[in-house]
């Protein structure tokens, strides 16, 4: 990567931990309090979304939201989200304990969501 992409993807990467840490605030605080943890990742997940999208459109990429690049997004996110699902319960199955679960799926998925992202914000923004 190079110039602008390098810039990009570092914004993209603390864009990306503030909205992991509602994702995973939102998982543990539900698991804590019984909620189904499937339920509670993808509720976390949704926070999660929000986070993303109005952030990395005002600090990654500089664009504003448009209809177009929220269908994008949700696109994008929806990928995103099975990718995560598959390696939340696999991680689940594994018996991988669930304060740990999160960042590893986060840390397998990441790469591809920013291509994703960047997709949609280039072409769609």
């Amino acid at each position: 990567m190079r110039g602008k992409s390098r810039r990009e993807f570092l914004k993209f990467v603390a864009v990306g931990g503030v909205s992991f840490l509602v994702h995973n605030f939102i998982y543990l605080f539900l698991t804590h309090f019984a909620v189904n943890a499937t339920l509670a990742y993808s509720a976390g997940y949704v926070s999660w979304a929000a986070t993303n999208f109005i952030l990395s459109n005002y600090i990654t990429f500089h664009t504003r939201p448009t209809v177009k690049s929220a269908v994008g997004f949700v696109v994008s996110a929806c990928l995103y989200y099975l990718i995560q699902l598959v390696g939340f319960t696999l991680c689940r199955w594994l018996a991988v304990p669930d304060v740990i679960i999160t960042p590893l799926v986060y840390t397998i998925a990441f790469p591809a969501n920013f291509f994703m992202v960047r997709y949609v914000f280039r072409r769609w923004a």
